[in-house]
């Protein structure tokens, strides 16, 4: 929610081979609905990268989509990021499609979604708060949607796991403000 450093936007300068006057910099604040939007419209991120984290070849994920709430906007940084990830932790949705075996699309789906995590089942903004504010503290298994589909292509088999929290969701957007 910072003014990046001019550093920052003479590298982007730089590296597309623009003038300074060609750069428009688009800020958007979590406390924003737009920065609400573009924080939740990552949950297809956020399973791919905890497909990463897995060990799970990333090269074969053929194709994704994703879907998640759109949380009301916080008043204050900490409530905001809370529902933002909250959203993708409680309500977000994901299907991947995969290449490989069977058996390796069924782990993927097992071990996808944010309930897998210890960290899971509190709002974001207390797991965080909890931690003292360091994100190296939270269990990296909780970044991650709430319901996952995986798709063999192979087969055409799909294994689904996790469940909506509409509970979760309520905690969460109701609360803060």
């Amino acid at each position: 929610d910072k003014i990046p450093p001019v550093e920052i936007a003479d590298k982007v300068v730089e590296y597309c081979g623009i003038t300074p006057e060609q750069l428009t910099l688009v800020l958007t604040p979590t406390t924003s609905l737009a920065g609400s939007m573009q924080v939740v419209g990552r949950v297809l991120e956020v399973a791919l990268h905890k497909a990463h984290e897995l060990g799970f070849p990333l090269d074969d994920i053929v194709d994704g989509t994703g879907a998640a709430p759109l949380c009301p906007p916080g008043s204050d940084f900490l409530t905001a990021m809370g529902r933002t990830n909250d959203a993708i932790l409680f309500g977000g949705q994901v299907h991947l499609f995969v290449a490989g075996d069977e058996a390796a699309a069924a782990d993927l789906a097992r071990q996808l979604p944010s309930a897998t995590s210890d960290d899971f089942g509190r709002p974001f903004a207390e797991v965080f708060k909890a931690t003292g504010y360091d994100f190296y503290k939270i269990d990296p298994m909780l970044f991650s949607p709430a319901r996952v589909a995986v798709t063999a292509l192979e087969t055409g088999r799909t294994f689904h796991a996790g469940e909506l929290r509409e509970d979760l969701l309520d905690t969460s957007f109701g609360s803060g403000d």
